[in-house]
């Protein structure tokens, strides 16, 4: 069996997607308005985890990944082409590169703040389950003139609405 025949059929190799400075000029233009689409998501999402607006920015996931995954498929035939890139548009293709640093950044930064986010509510669910079950712990002695341990007794899960 040769090595080509047992490769996957998504795996083939393919010519060259760039080959005019038109097609450069497109791919770089899609790239671009994909990353400002992608962005604005990003924005909003950021601004509405940071005033606390949980529910709305969680109905922006389908929309995020829908973007995102567009943004990532763009991104790597840009990769795969960036030297016909360079060849044909090598002004925009520096500009698209810059664009992305800044994007980079401002991926980071809505990163963070879905970590804190997230960080914050575990917390917040780790405290509210220690009351749970500090609440429900006897507050006598058991047989042997010991508390019960309180890992043993109180260890009971708590249930979250989401319809909320």
């Amino acid at each position: 069996m040769s090595e080509d025949s047992a490769r996957p059929p998504s795996a083939e190799p393919r010519g060259p997607v760039v080959t005019s400075p038109e097609i450069a000029e497109k791919l770089i233009a899609k790239l671009d308005s994909s990353m400002s689409e992608l962005l604005e998501l990003l924005r909003e999402e950021t601004a509405l985890v940071k005033s606390g607006h949980l529910k709305a920015a969680a109905e922006l996931t389908a929309a995020k990944d829908e973007k995102a995954t567009l943004y990532t498929r763009l991104m790597l035939v840009a990769r795969d082409e960036i030297a016909a890139l360079k060849a044909f548009a090598p002004d925009a293709t520096a500009a698209l590169v810059k664009r992305h640093e800044l994007f980079r950044s401002e991926v980071q930064i809505n990163l963070a703040v879905l970590d804190t986010a997230r960080d914050v509510a575990e917390g917040l669910m780790r405290t509210v389950a220690i009351e749970v079950g500090r609440a429900t712990l006897p507050q006598t002695y058991g047989r042997p003139g010991v508390r019960p341990n309180p890992n043993a007794s109180s260890a009971q899960g708590i249930a979250i609405n989401r319809n909320i």
